[in-house]
């Protein structure tokens, strides 16, 4: 279905496909890596080479967004379960056993989209990578650790040399050569932590999921549209919907 959903978002308007590590942005059903014992598995529906090759062949460019670290709304917050079985890890902090295994994830996208010629600068669709995602959120819970590990995952994104920008999303103090974006339902007031970097909307949430006895979230379109266009307005120049869902034509 990867090549109708894509040909859809573009269709759609869409510019860029977005994509987690784990989950595909637009509801696609993409799981881009699956990972037991230390394997890795690119086959079938885990073939993100392939995924991009489309991406790339209709004429669109591409966020891949690695993390590896992806979000709640994703069992184990996307890592794999194995990962805490691992001897004297602890996840999302300055700890060695955790950045080595993450360092290894990393290097194994970098190499692999590098491979495959899927950058900008070679020819491919891709122009934006993430590393992390909304680490802000929690980063003072773990004090002077924290701040160590972003600028140890900052650094060691850098280092890979892949050729193309990269992002931490709701990260304010994202390093020099980071860009730090915006992710909620109203970012049209947003400012990056440097004047040398551009105003990045990565998720614009249009919807929201139902909690246990809470009330259903709703959010209008118009007020999507509005908060867009006065995002552009004030100097933004990426907005992602986070989600956009595509539904099968009907004949």
């Amino acid at each position: 279905m990867w090549a109708d959903l894509i040909a859809k978002s573009k269709e759609g308007g869409a510019d860029v496909i977005q994509s987690y590590q784990r989950k595909g942005i637009s509801y696609l059903d993409l799981t881009i890596l699956g990972v037991y014992d230390d394997l890795y598995n690119f086959e079938g529906r885990y073939d993100i080479v392939k995924f991009v090759k489309l991406v790339g062949s209709a004429g669109l460019y591409f966020h891949l967004r690695i993390g590896p670290y992806v979000c709640a709304e994703r069992n184990f917050g996307g890592f794999p379960v194995w990962l805490r079985d691992v001897p004297g890890i602890e996840f999302r902090t300055n700890n060695a056993p955790f950045k080595e295994e993450m360092q290894r994830f990393v290097e194994k996208i970098v190499g692999l989209m590098r491979q495959e010629m899927l950058f900008s600068w070679q020819g491919g669709p891709i122009i934006l990578l993430q590393i992390e995602n909304e680490y802000g959120n929690i980063e003072s819970k773990y004090g002077q650790k924290g701040k160590e590990y972003i600028t140890w995952a900052a650094r060691m994104a850098l280092g890979l040399g892949a050729g193309v920008p990269w992002v931490m999303c709701r990260q304010t103090d994202a390093p020099e050569n980071i860009l730090d974006s915006c992710n909620a339902i109203y970012c049209d007031g947003f400012k990056p932590n440097s004047y040398k970097k551009p105003a990045l909307w990565t998720e614009d949430w249009n919807g929201w999921y139902t909690t246990w006895g809470g009330t259903v979230p709703h959010r209008p379109v118009e007020d999507n549209a509005f908060a867009i266009a006065r995002f552009f307005q004030r100097g933004g120049c990426f907005q992602n919907y986070y989600m956009v869902q595509l539904c099968a034509r009907v004949l």
